[in-house]
C-alpha cells in the first residue's frame, strides 16, 4: 500500500472475529484473560479471511454501513476496511483518518461486568486489551492519523474519562449515518471537530445498503423498539422496518460472498412491519423468514432478538416460522437440533414491570407478565425453539418482594427448555436509567444470589449430561476451597460457586 489509504476502518481483533459462526460465544470477549492473546486469537476468536488486496472479507455490520457512506463520498479507492493485524500495510503517511467500531471497549457492558465480577476474575477484560492494542498499534502511533471511535460501546470511553489517555480525537455516540461523512470530511481537511458528538436520529430512508459482506452475514431488518424499557437503548430510537427488497439485497450480497449464515439484526423480530399496539404482522414476518431462507447459500439462519408477548399473541406465527429456523439452526441440546433466540424476561415482579418496562407486555397488560413469560416459553419449546433468556438483578428500587416474584417465576419455568443469563443491572448511555446506581457483588442479598443460583442450576440440568455435571461439581468444589473462599470470604465464596450450579 506504500503511502497508506486515506481512510482506514477497523475494529479490535475480538470484534473482527465471528467466533466460528457462534454469535453467543462472542460474549466471552468481555472476560479477563486466562490465556495469552496470541493463543486466544487462534482458539477463541480466530480472524476471518482476507480479500486478495489485504482488506478483510467480513467486517462488523455497523462498520460496513460507515464504509458504504465513506466510499460514496470519497471513492472506494480511498477507503479500506482491514483487520488490525494488517494495519502496517494500510496506515501510512497519506492516511488521514482511522475509524474504529466498538461494542464493549472497556468490558463494562451487562454481560462482561456481571461475570467478571461474579467469577472473581482479575485483570483487564479481553475486549479492553484488544481495543487498547489497536489504539496503540505502532502504525497508528507512527503516522498519527486522526482517530474516530463509534459503535454501541463508545459511551464507555466517555463515561470512564479515557478519551485523551487513549489518544482518540472524536467519539461518536449514537447512530452515525447523518454525521459520519461530515466528520471525516472536516478531519481530512484539517478543520476542527468536537471531541464528543451526540447524534440525532437519522432519516432511515437514507440508510445505505452495505457494499461488502458482514460478520455472521448480519442484515438489519428493524431498528428501534418503542416499548420504552428504561434500561434499554433501542427504546431511544425511532422504530423502523426496512423494506423487504432492501433486506434481501443485503442477504443476497452476503450469500454471494460466501457467508454461510444470515443473522437478522433486530431488537425484536416481531416488530417487523408491526401493527398498532404491537400486534405482530404475521404475514410480513413469515414472508421475511421464508424469503431469506430461500436464498441459495444460506446454510444457517439466526434471529438476534425476539419479544415474548407476540409469541402468545399469535401462536400460529411461531408455528409457521419455527420449522425453517430449526432446519437452519446451529444449536443442539443433548443431541437434538433446536433453534434459539435471545429474549428478555428481566423480572417476575409486576411492580417493576410497571415501573420500568410496562410496554414489554403489550398488547397485554403488565399484570399479565409472569403468565406471558410462561406461556411464550411453552409455545417456543413446543416448536423446538429453546431461547436464551436474560434476567436483570439489582434494578433500581428492587425490593425483596420483587426478587421473590422473580424466584416464583423461575419455579414456574422449572423443566422448560431455555438457557438463563442472569445479569447485574448496568446503567448504559442512551437509556432512561443511565444515571442510576448499580449494585456490586458484595451488595447482593441472599435472595438476589438465589436468582443466580436457580438460573445456573437450571442451565446445567437442561444443557449438560451426567458426566459433564459431575465434572463441573468437582471443579466447583476445588474452586471454592482454593480460590473463592479466600477471595470473597466463605459466605460470598460459597454463593459464587453455587450460582454456577456446581457447589455444595
Amino acid at each position: 500500500m506504500g503511502q497508506g489509504k486515506k481512510i482506514v476502518l477497523t475494529a479490535s481483533a475480538v470484534e473482527m472475529s465471528d467466533f466460528r459462526l457462534n454469535p453467543f460465544k462472542a460474549f466471552l470477549g468481555g472476560f479477563p484473560l486466562v490465556l495469552p492473546p496470541f493463543l486466544l486469537r487462534r482458539l477463541l476468536y480466530p480472524r476471518t479471511p482476507d480479500n486478495e488486496d489485504g482488506t478483510i472479507k467480513f467486517a462488523p455490520y455497523g462498520l460496513r454501513k460507515v464504509e458504504a457512506l465513506l466510499m460514496d463520498e470519497f471513492g472506494e479507492e480511498n477507503v479500506a476496511t482491514v483487520h488490525p493485524s494488517r494495519l502496517d500495510e494500510f496506515v501510512g503517511p497519506e492516511t488521514k483518518v482511522v475509524g474504529i467500531s466498538t461494542m464493549d471497549p472497556l468490558g463494562i457492558g451487562f454481560v462482561s461486568r456481571t461475570y467478571t465480577s461474579l467469577l472473581g476474575l482479575t485483570g483487564k477484560p479481553i475486549t479492553r486489551i484488544e481495543f487498547e492494542s489497536l489504539l496503540f498499534h505502532p502504525a497508528i502511533r507512527r503516522h498519527r492519523p486522526k482517530i474516530v471511535v463509534g459503535g454501541s460501546g463508545a459511551w464507555q470511553i466517555v463515561s470512564a474519562g479515557l478519551q485523551e489517555a487513549l489518544g482518540i480525537d472524536v467519539i461518536v455516540i449514537g447512530q452515525a449515518e447523518e454525521v459520519v461523512v461530515d466528520i471525516f470530511r472536516k478531519l481530512m481537511a484539517g478543520e476542527p471537530v468536537e471531541s464528543v458528538i451526540y447524534t440525532d436520529l437519522p432519516d432511515m430512508s437514507r440508510v445505505p445498503l452495505i457494499r461488502k459482506p458482514s460478520l455472521y452475514g448480519t442484515v438489519e431488518v428493524t431498528r428501534g423498539c418503542g416499548r420504552n424499557c428504561a434500561f434499554c437503548s433501542p427504546t431511544m430510537r425511532k422504530r423502523y422496518s426496512f423494506p423487504l427488497e432492501h433486506v434481501m439485497k443485503e442477504v443476497e450480497l452476503n450469500a454471494e460472498s460466501g457467508t454461510r449464515m444470515i443473522l437478522l439484526q433486530t431488537d425484536d423480530i416481531f416488530l417487523y412491519k408491526v401493527k398498532p399496539r404491537f400486534y405482530p404482522n404475521r404475514e410480513a414476518v413469515v414472508e421475511l423468514i421464508k424469503k431469506v431462507a430461500s436464498v441459495e447459500g444460506v446454510e444457517f439462519l439466526q434471529i438476534a432478538h425476539a419479544a415474548l408477548a407476540p409469541v402468545v399473541c399469535d401462536e400460529k406465527m411461531v408455528e409457521e416460522i419455527s420449522p425453517i429456523l430449526v432446519e437452519r439452526a446451529i444449536w443442539r441440546c443433548r443431541g437434538k437440533q433446536v433453534a434459539s433466540v435471545e429474549v428478555g424476561i428481566e423480572t417476575g415482579s409486576i411492580r417493576l414491570v410497571k415501573k420500568y418496562m410496562a410496554g414489554k407486555a403489550l398488547p397485554f397488560r403488565p399484570e399479565e407478565w409472569p403468565d406471558i413469560v410462561v406461556r411464550s416459553i411453552e409455545i417456543m419449546n413446543d416448536n423446538d425453539i429453546y431461547p436464551l433468556a436474560t434476567l436483570l438483578v439489582g434494578l433500581p428500587d428492587e425490593e425483596e418482594r420483587d426478587v421473590e416474584a422473580t424466584l416464583d417465576l423461575l419455579e414456574a419455568l422449572r423443566g422448560a427448555k431455555l438457557f438463563f443469563v442472569p445479569l447485574l443491572f448496568t446503567p448504559e448511555e442512551e437509556t432512561l436509567l443511565k444515571d442510576a446506581e448499580q449494585k456490586t457483588v458484595e451488595e447482593l442479598t441472599e435472595l438476589q444470589w438465589e436468582v443466580f443460583t436457580c438460573c445456573w442450576r437450571h442451565n446445567v440440568e437442561v444443557w449438560g449430561n451426567p458426566i459433564a455435571r459431575a465434572q463441573v461439581k468437582l471443579v466447583g468444589s476445588l474452586a471454592y476451597h482454593f480460590y473463592y473462599r479466600w477471595r470473597y470470604g466463605p459466605e460470598i465464596g460459597r454463593h459464587v460457586v453455587r450460582l454456577l450450579g456446581i457447589g455444595s
